[in-house]
């Protein structure tokens, strides 16, 4: 059995109408840190939107199955292990969504999700 972990620690949850706030901690040991890279882990941008898809479908009613699109998605600071990070998903209408993850750091990503 791996002692690796799939997501980030889950320090806070918080639904107000159409919008969730998680407050996220990245563990040293996520899974996705294997080999991206050695001397200086980055999360992968696709892990990131994953998890907007899985937190999407968890907190609203988005079927992860009907996964349409990503558009206007922005990269601009890398995460690394140990670092807190809070996702804004705000439900636009019934199939589109906008994301926003951000720190102390800055923002991280942001974009759009499209589901049919």
């Amino acid at each position: 059995m791996s002692d690796y972990v799939h997501h980030g620690e889950l320090l806070s949850v918080v639904k107000e109408g159409n919008s969730v706030f998680l407050e996220l901690k990245i563990p040293t040991n996520l899974y996705y840190f294997q080999g991206h890279f050695p001397s200086a882990p980055v999360l992968p941008g696709v892990v990131l939107t994953h998890w907007v898809v899985e937190y999407a479908s968890q907190y609203f009613d988005a079927d992860p199955n009907n996964f349409q699109s990503f558009s206007g998605l922005k990269f601009q600071i890398i995460v690394g292990p140990e670092q807190i990070i809070k996702l804004q998903l705000s439900q636009i209408n019934a199939n589109k969504y906008t994301f926003s993850y951000h720190s102390d750091h800055g923002k991280h990503a942001s974009g759009k999700v499209m589901f049919v």
